[in-house]
């Protein structure tokens, strides 16, 4: 039997860097940097790299001389390969997502870096709407393009969110096989990080493995590399031929669930608005919040909505 021959090796990392340098991490630095030249990935996703002097240190380890980086969101993609366009979406509040499209020997493929942020409450709603704004992104920038999503989602993998942005993307999880965990846990107790590619019905021939597993040595006490693990993975020539799928299964229902938690947050939002109002001093903030909140959850809603309603358009029927 033939195999697919091996294409790009890819590795994602949430370094965790400052916005302004602080004692420790030049160390921290020099011993990420060591380990990607280890690593030696063709291409890169990193988030948290604020300072354009860390992106392109990190970029110089891992032996890659082109980059995009967005500073605003702490987003860059590094690439031994040839980056023929990029593109960023900013989610707000530190969130987004860039992509950098890749020329690999004629074929334009995307490579995604993308950062979250982690709550409960009112949090995880917004983080549910930038995961659908995400989602639209992905889908409408790689329709004919293979890709691979790489970075922290800031949401569990066995947390009912994660198999919604999958479901809305029509993405396939690395770190998934056959139904098991292979990459384990990336942040505390949890694996927030992750290595998409889209869907097919064939299983890929390898999947994701956790990176920047080790530690650093300081003042005699062992330190993490970065508040997360990273993760790495070997696509082959079988992921070059990967399309997203039009209608991708579960993408309906995802969207409709999406719509429906999103409404819910919504009128939570109301409800605290209006309380807030009755309370002395913060009230009035409180209730500014809450009503921010609610507008951000409508406007995301109908979005969810707008989507459905053409995702489940039937499509047009085919002449013979």
């Amino acid at each position: 039997m033939k195999t697919a021959a091996f294409v790009l090796a890819v590795l994602t990392l949430n370094v965790a860097g400052p916005r302004r340098v602080h004692q420790g991490w030049q160390s921290r630095r020099a011993a990420l940097t060591a380990n990607l030249k280890a690593e030696s990935p063709d291409a890169a996703a990193f988030q948290e790299a604020w300072r354009g002097e860390d992106a392109d240190a990190l970029a110089e380890a891992a032996g890659h001389p082109h980059r995009a980086h967005e500073p605003a969101l702490g987003l860059a993609v590094t690439s031994r390969r040839r980056i023929v366009d990029r593109e960023a979406l900013d989610l707000g509040g530190g969130c987004g997502v860039l992509r950098a499209g890749l020329d690999l020997d004629g074929t334009t493929a995307d490579v995604y870096s993308i950062r979250l942020s982690p709550g409960s409450g009112p949090a995880a709603a917004r983080r549910l709407g930038r995961l659908l704004a995400a989602a639209e992104f992905v889908r409408s920038r790689s329709t004919d393009r293979p890709f691979v999503l790489l970075g922290d989602l800031a949401v569990s993998s066995d947390d009912k969110e994660s198999a919604l942005f999958l479901d809305l993307v029509g993405a396939r999880d690395l770190c998934v096989s056959h139904g098991d965990e292979m990459c384990g846990r990336t942040a505390e107790d949890r694996r927030v990080d992750y290595a998409l590619i889209p869907y097919s019905s064939r299983p890929p021939r390898e999947t994701a493995r956790t990176a920047f597993t080790g530690s650093l040595e300081d003042d005699g006490e062992p330190r993490p590399l970065s508040t997360h693990f990273g993760l790495a993975a070997r696509l082959d020539g079988a992921w070059l031929k990967l399309r997203l799928s039009s209608e991708p299964e579960g993408r309906v229902e995802a969207l409709a669930a999406t719509a429906e938690r999103l409404d819910a947050a919504r009128a939570d939002a109301e409800a605290r608005a209006v309380v807030a109002g009755w309370l002395p001093w913060r009230g009035t903030v409180l209730a500014l919040r809450a009503r921010a909140d609610a507008a951000r959850f409508a406007a995301d809603g109908e979005r969810a909505r707008t989507a459905l309603a053409r995702a489940a358009k039937p499509s047009a029927p085919a002449y013979e």
